[in-house]
Parts: C-alpha cells; sequence; structure tokens
C-alpha cells in the first residue's frame, strides 16, 4: 500500500507541472534604471515566504513587492516606469495578516497549474482596506496613486480566502485605470452572520479589464465605482448581492453567472450612468436587476442595455425604485431576453424614451458569434508548455538595454519561432531599440516579461510623415496564418513622425464564415499597448515637450513623435484583440506632480479589415482621430474609451499632420466642419446656445474620438468619447460652459447601400434604357448601446447632420445615449 500511495504521488507531481514561469532563466532589465542590478523578477519564496498556511507570510510578501527602491508606498512617487516588477506565487497557502500593499507598474502572478491561496488570519485589521491593498489611503486621506493614473498592473492565477477575518474586509482594492487587469483569481468569501465581505471593492479610476473570476460568498461579490470598464466570465455563488454599482459611466459586462444569489447587480444610485449586460444568465435570484431609474425618465442617467441574458427561477428580472417590479420573472421556469433597453433612443431620430423590447433594435451578427453567445478568448498562458519551450530575446542576442538596436535579433527570434510549432517566444523585460521594421512571420507566439517588453523605434526610417513606416508589421498583406501576442508594448523614441507602431496584416482562417471553432479560432493580441511618449528613455518627456499653452499653433517638431498607432488593414481577418491602450502621453509618468506635456501623434486605430473584436481598448490624445473603421465588416466593440487631445484646438487638427492621406481616408475638417460656424445659428451653435447661452462657442476641427465609414455589421457595447480640456484648461467639460470642449466627436455614415436599377426595352433587351435607381441603406450598419460622452456638444453626427446633443441626454458628468441604430 505504501508503495502505491507513493506511485500515485509521484505520477500527481509529475501531472501537475511546475509553471514555466517558476523554471525560466531570468534575464529581464529595467533598462533605464540607474540601478543594473536591479531585479525584475521576484519569487516570493526567495523571500521567505513559506506558503505553508502556518508561518505568517506579510513581511515576505511585501519585501518582495517593495524590493529595489521601487515606486510606491508612501509619499515619495506616485508613477514611473523605471522599476517594472513581477512578484510571483509558487503553489501554496499564504497566511496574511496585515494588506499586501501593491506599487506601481506590478505584475502578481501566481501558478495556474496549482493556484496558489492568499489567506487572511482572524487577527486581520479591521481598519484595513483589503488583502491586496493596490493603491492605500495614506494620512493625508488621499490614495497614493491618483486612481486614473494607475496604469500597467496585474493580478492573475490566485485564491483570495477572507473566511477567517471577522466584521468588514475586501480581498482586493483596486483603483485603477487603462492597461490594468484582474485575470483568473477566485474570492473565498465570509456568509457569516454580522460579516460584511467584498471580493474586489474599486472606488475610482478609468480603467479598464476584468475576466475568468469567481466569487463565492460575501456580503457583496463586487463594489465597483469607475468610469468606464469591461468585464467579462464572471461567476457569483451565493452571494447577497452579486455586483453593487456604486457609480459609472459606462460599464460594460459580458458572460456573467449570478447562482443562488439575494440580487443580482444593483445598480440603483443615481451615480450610474449605463450598464451594458451580455451573453448571461441568472440562476436562482431573488432579483437579478435593480435599478434607480424611473419609468418615463428622459435623461441618460441609469441607462440599461440587455441582450441575450436568460433568467431561471428568477421572481423579479428588474426592480425599480420603491420597490416596484419594473419587469416579472418566472420564480418556476426561465424567462429569455433577446434584447432589452431603458434609455433615450435614436433609431435613428431621436430623443425618444424607450423601455422595453423590440427586435429590430438589437441586431446581432453572426458572425461574430461561437453558438448564441460573442466571441470571447483568454489571454493563452501556456501553462502546459515546459520552460524550454520558451526561446529568449536574450538567448539570440537581443541586449534589450534601450541603446543597442535589437532588429536583426527580434527578426531572427521571431522567424524561429514561427518554423517551430512548439516553440514561444520570449521578450525578456527590457526595451528593444529598434530602427527597422521588426517582422512578425504567421504562425508566431510572442510573450512579454512584466508588461516591460517594449519594442522601441527609431532613427531615420521613422522620420518622414509622408512615408509611413511600420515599428512591427505581423504578417504580409495576403499572408494567412495565425498569431498570438501578449504583454508587449510598442513604442517610440524622439521624433518619429513617419512611425506606425503596428501594422497588422494577417488573414487568419476561420472555421466557417458564421463560426469561430477551436480548430479555427481568430489570432489574438492581449495587453498589447502602444506608448507614446511619456517614459524613461523616450526623449519625449517633461523636459524636452513642455506643453506651450500661451503659444498660437505651436507645434515641436521634435515632438512630432507618431504617424499612426495601429493598422488593421484591409487584408486582415479575424483577429481578437482585448485591454489594448493606445496612448500618446499627456503627462510625463516619471515627474512627482504628473506634469502634463505636448507630444503629437497622427491615427489613433484605424479598422480596415474584417471580423474584428476589440474587447476593452481605449485610444487616447491621437491628433485626426482615435478609433476609424473605413470600409470594414464585422466589428465588435466593447467599452471603447477616447480622450480628444489636450492641447486643441491649439493647434486644431489636423496639424501637425497638414498632408491628408486619402489612401487612409484622412478626415477632410475642410469639409467636415463645411457650414458649421461658430455663430451661424446652425444645429451645433443652436444646441450650444440653448445649454450655456453665456458659454464659448465649441470649436469644430478636433479630433475625432470614433469615425465609421462605409463599414457594416459593426456594433458597440458601451463606448466613452472624452474631451476634457480647451488648450489644457477643463472648464470647457462642464454643464456651465454647455459641454463645449469640441462640436463633434462621434462621425457615422456613409454606409454601403444596394442599389435596384429598373429598365425598359424590348424583351431581348435590346435599346433597354434605365428608368429608376432605388437606394436600400443596409439597415444592419451600425448599432451602438450606451454611448456616454464628455465635453462635446454634438454625441452622434450622422452623414454631417448633428443628431445627437448632449443637453438631451444628460446623466452624470457624462452624457448618456442608450440606443443608437442605423
Amino acid at each position: 500500500m505504501g508503495f502505491l500511495v507513493a506511485f500515485v504521488l509521484a505520477v500527481a507531481s509529475v501531472a501537475q507541472a511546475t509553471f514555466w514561469m517558476a523554471d525560466i532563466q531570468h534575464r529581464g532589465r529595467a533598462s533605464f534604471n540607474p540601478d543594473k542590478s536591479y531585479a525584475v523578477f521576484r519569487n516570493v519564496q526567495d523571500f521567505g515566504a513559506r506558503g505553508d498556511g502556518v508561518a505568517d507570510d506579510t513581511a515576505a510578501v511585501n519585501a518582495a513587492i517593495s524590493s529595489g527602491s521601487r515606486c510606491g508606498g508612501g509619499y515619495s512617487c506616485v508613477g514611473s516606469t523605471l522599476t517594472p516588477a513581477v512578484v510571483y506565487f509558487p503553489p501554496g497557502t499564504y497566511l496574511i495578516s496585515n494588506p499586501i500593499v501593491d506599487y506601481y507598474y506590478t505584475q502578481i502572478i501566481g501558478d495556474p497549474n496549482d493556484m496558489p491561496v492568499l489567506k487572511g488570519t482572524s487577527s486581520f485589521p479591521s481598519t484595513a482596506n483589503g488583502l491586496l491593498d493596490a493603491d492605500p489611503y495614506l494620512d493625508n486621506g488621499f490614495l497614493n496613486f491618483k486612481s486614473t493614473d494607475v496604469f500597467f498592473r496585474q493580478v492573475r492565477n490566485l485564491v483570495f480566502d477572507t473566511t477567517d477575518i471577522p466584521g468588514t474586509v475586501n480581498a482586493i482594492h483596486w483603483p485603477s485605470a487603462q492597461a490594468t487587469s484582474i485575470q483568473n483569481c477566485v474570492f473565498r468569501l465570509s456568509t457569516r452572520p454580522g460579516n460584511n465581505h467584498t471580493g474586489i471593492f474599486m472606488e475610482e479610476g478609468s480603467g479598464g479589464l476584468m475576466n475568468d473570476l469567481v466569487f463565492y460568498g460575501g456580503e457583496y461579490g463586487a463594489r465597483f465605482g469607475n468610469q468606464q470598464y469591461t468585464m467579462r466570465n464572471l461567476t457569483f455563488y451565493g452571494s447577497r448581492t452579486a455586483i453593487l454599482q456604486i457609480w459609472n459611466w459606462g460599464w460594460t459586462y459580458k458572460s456573467l453567472n449570478f447562482i443562488n444569489c439575494d440580487v443580482g447587480i444593483n445598480m440603483s444610485t443615481t451615480d450610474v450612468g449605463s450598464i451594458t449586460l451580455l451573453d448571461s444568465k441568472f440562476i436562482n435570484v431573488s432579483k437579478a436587476l435593480v435599478t434607480g431609474r424611473n419609468p418615463g425618465n428622459t435623461t441618460g442617467r441609469g441607462s440599461l442595455m440587455v441582450e441575450n441574458v436568460e433568467y431561471t427561477f428568477v421572481p423579479t428580472v428588474l426592480e425599480g425604485p420603491g420597490e416596484q417590479v419594473l419587469l416579472l420573472g418566472d420564480p418556476s421556469g426561465t424567462v429569455y431576453d433577446l434584447g432589452y433597453a431603458r434609455g433615450n433612443l435614436y433609431a435613428p431620430q431621436g430623443p425618444e424614451l424607450f423601455e422595453g423590447r423590440n427586435p429590430s433594435y438589437f441586431y446581432q451578427p453572426p458572425s461574430l458569434k461561437v453558438g448564441n453567445k460573442y466571441y470571447e478568448r483568454s489571454k493563452p498562458q501556456y501553462e502546459s508548455h515546459p520552460a524550454s519551450a520558451f526561446l529568449s530575446a536574450r538567448g539570440f542576442g537581443a541586449a534589450g538595454d534601450g541603446v543597442t538596436d535589437d532588429t536583426a535579433a527580434l527578426n531572427s527570434l521571431f522567424l524561429a519561432v514561427s518554423t517551430n510549432n512548439s516553440a514561444i517566444a520570449f521578450l525578456d523585460a527590457g526595451f528593444y531599440k529598434v530602427s527597422d521594421t521588426v517582422y512578425v512571420p504567421a504562425n508566431t507566439r510572442i510573450v512579454g516579461e512584466a508588461l516591460a517588453a517594449v519594442i522601441m523605434g527609431t532613427g531615420a526610417k521613422y522620420s518622414d510623415s509622408n512615408s509611413p513606416y511600420p515599428v512591427v508589421k505581423i504578417g504580409m498583406p495576403g499572408e494567412i496564418g495565425w498569431v498570438e501576442m501578449s504583454d508587449i508594448i510598442v513604442s517610440t523614441q524622439g521624433a518619429a513622425a513617419g512611425a506606425v507602431l503596428v501594422e497588422y496584416n494577417l488573414n487568419t482562417p476561420a472555421a466557417g464564415a458564421n463560426e469561430c471553432s477551436a480548430g479555427g479560432r481568430p489570432s489574438g493580441l492581449w495587453d498589447v499597448h502602444v506608448r507614446v511618449g511619456g517614459f524613461a528613455g523616450s526623449g519625449l518627456q517633461l523636459a524636452d515637450c513642455p506643453t506651450t499653452p500661451e503659444k498660437t499653433n505651436f507645434v515641436d517638431l521634435d515632438c512630432v513623435a507618431a504617424y499612426m498607432s495601429v493598422h488593421i488593414t484591409k487584408t486582415a481577418a479575424n483577429l481578437y484583440v482585448e485591454n489594448s491602450w493606445l496612448w500618446v502621453a499627456d503627462h510625463d509618468l516619471e515627474d512627482y506632480n504628473s506634469t502634463q506635456i505636448s507630444v503629437f501623434a497622427g491615427r489613433g486605430l484605424l479598422v480596415e479589415g474584417s471580423r474584428v473584436w476589440l474587447v476593452a481598448t481605449a485610444v487616447e490624445h491621437h491628433a485626426l482621430y482615435q478609433y476609424q473603421l473605413v470600409n470594414a465588416s464585422d466589428v465588435w466593440m466593447g467599452q471603447i474609451q477616447t480622450e480628444t487631445p489636450y492641447y486643441q484646438p491649439n493647434p486644431p487638427a489636423p496639424n501637425p499632420f497638414y498632408q491628408r492621406n486619402t489612401d487612409l481616408w484622412d478626415p477632410d475638417f475642410d469639409v467636415d466642419c463645411r457650414g458649421y460656424t461658430e455663430y451661424d445659428g446652425s444645429d451645433i451653435a443652436a444646441a450650444a446656445a440653448a445649454a450655456a447661452p453665456t458659454g464659448p462657442p465649441p470649436p469644430c476641427a478636433m479630433a475625432w474620438g470614433l469615425r465609421v465609414l462605409g463599414s457594416r455589421n459593426v456594433v458597440v457595447f458601451g463606448a466613452g468619447l472624452y474631451s476634457f480640456f480647451h488648450n489644457y484648461n477643463t472648464t470647457c467639460s462642464t454643464t456651465a460652459s454647455g459641454e463645449s470642449c469640441q462640436a463633434r466627436i462621434f462621425s457615422v455614415g456613409p454606409f454601403p447601400v444596394e442599389v435596384t436599377v429598373s429598365e425598359t426595352g424590348s424583351e431581348s433587351g435590346d435599346n433597354a434604357t434605365a428608368t429608376a435607381v432605388v437606394v436600400e441603406r443596409d439597415s444592419a450598419a451600425v448599432g451602438v448601446y450606451n454611448l456616454n460622452t464628455v465635453g462635446s456638444v454634438s454625441m452622434v453626427t450622422r452623414e454631417g447632420a448633428d443628431l445627437a446633443f448632449w443637453h438631451e441626454n444628460f446623466a452624470t458628468f457624462a452624457s448618456t445615449l442608450a440606443v443608437f441604430r442605423f
């Protein structure tokens, strides 16, 4: 029997392989950190953590996070790219008696094959904000990091256990912004009477993504407050209230499961702008949704959109103020919602107050779905692969020091991986300076370390705005195959007016026109970010590119740093993009005061391809537009977020990119603003004057947040299009000023049309002449659900005419439009 037990244990140990991250050689460096001994990777057990469920591991874990003079832990630093870190937890149970304090630019990662447990002790202080406190409150009452500037951090593959803690506690305190995520975590929360436990508490920020989370018990599974967020594949078992929505402007939930909860989502506060809920299930839940929006409310506040949601054994689907039942469920059966909305409707005219179901408002392109759900796929972690499968950039001769030209080394690495089906390229942390295009062939997998593997284009080939040139090119036009890339940043260094940071050309075959099977799934980019300026070593910091609001239309040509962030070309097809942030820096990340800077880039994300999923993406501060779709088809966008450049309209768009590229369908601001002057009594001027008679007139030549041309089957489930500044002054983005930072922010049309020609003549067709032309618009061209804008008088401009205005849809700080269909 002893031999049998030993044999079984031996087999189990083989089956439960060590995660490759623990075994791989770690040669990552913080390239511009003056301390050349700085360690990016740190294993908590190397700092004394035991993980045996007996010893108190708090101090050891905090030491692993803080070692190396890192940014955090008090008043000394509010942000930096000099000290990135991966803090790795091997399997085990780690007792925590005081908060684990997260630092800036930290990835906290456990072994996904045997997820480590962070377990709070019974003595854990009731005054603490969480087992993991990602942004502690300091003695002055403010958060350590400004929540809207908390970037580049992750938590993955951990179990948080608060069941032994009496009273009130949060498992994670997570004020967060762009390029952040919590993935593949479990929350075990107490349900004992008198305890008040929450899995995730988030009260501020501008995020972000959470996915693949499971919550057991708790007074609240989660309490969420943030400008906007995307969350998918969250499951709640036995929570009293699964989600308490504290506040938001816009929020997209997808693939949520609520099981045996009292309340599913409580969005009853007046500070909730909008919620979009897709592809979800409620099972044995007393009240699925609770809203604070009264029937007949004509504002945008509390807008709700539901699509493809099942309610099984749910007595109340939707409860309103005063416990009035707005939508009944079935306590002994199932109710299914193909589509339901509450809020202001433009389909295409409006505003019309809409509260109900109408299938024509909820078109669901089948090409974007698997079965009855929109396609989704989590970031691969390659947990079944051994460390030997990973080919290191250092091993191929890349220095990653921000000085050496690594172009040839990276191209050699990616070519080698593309021809080896079992290999994965590993970009050790560091800045990989390149002077020419880095080409990623089809059938390549690439993983970056610490979200600090940066490919940085610089040099003469990127200098000419009349000759755009890619830093990273994924596939050649017409190339067929697949690619997977994760945790990588693409940047420029210094002036690079011709740099296209990522050009994506690849056509990935899918298994049939209307499905995405495991054997033919789309390619994927997860946490592949663009960062232009504002970081150490960029040559585009405060000393290089200060703001100049006092100078009229001034542009420092040394601060023109990118032509375009990402181009998904017309040959590209079947691409899934998740949690990607394309950011032209508005402030210096290394400056203690986060001082604003002026860095110029032309275009944000241009999509010309087909079957593209953009999940939890954000594009900010490009001169011409943030998102542009041109002749694209079958595009899914979930809680996109944009910001107009803070310097505009000084200079106005398209400055400094004067040369219009008609091949790329650049906006023509002379045409876009034709017929519009600030004082001529046009719709914009009238709307601005009606809302704020004494406010300044809104400028028109400003970057578009979203521009859609000639595209079809486009669905946008949550959009936050923001314009906060007028020449670095925020007074324009208030209701008192009439939200007058810019005139327009979202342009849609023209769309594809079908043309029918009626002919007359002989039966043989001789001398036939056309007598009539009937133009039929594609009614399934674009659907936008829960559009939220700030600082723009017009919310929707349709084929040059302004359709929806902010004061018609006033909600929270943002204006909210529930449904736009055209």
